[in-house]
């Protein structure tokens, strides 16, 4: 199964997967996840950089030893790339 990134958060993801969002007729968006995509719209106005500050948490919670500060700079380099932030 091809695993993908959420394209606007980062998180993994498989086109299967219960954690897809979805669209405004409620197929399933595999493009992102349940937490940044629902019903056809994005679930927050954000900045990259708040968006950014709202993952540090769960990446360093997923991630044991990993800092705030180190986990802030992979996701300054990789979310940049995501296809909401383009």
């Amino acid at each position: 199964m091809e695993q993908t990134f959420c394209q606007s958060c980062g998180m993994p993801l498989t086109p299967e997967s219960e954690l897809c969002g979805t669209n405004a007729d409620g197929s399933k968006n595999p493009e992102y996840c349940i937490y940044c995509y629902k019903g056809g719209a994005f679930t927050a106005d954000v900045t990259l950089d708040e968006m950014i500050e709202i993952c540090v948490p769960p990446m360093v919670e997923a991630n044991p030893g990993m800092t705030a500060g180190k986990a802030r700079e992979m996701m300054r380099q990789f979310m940049p790339q995501l296809k909401r932030w383009k």
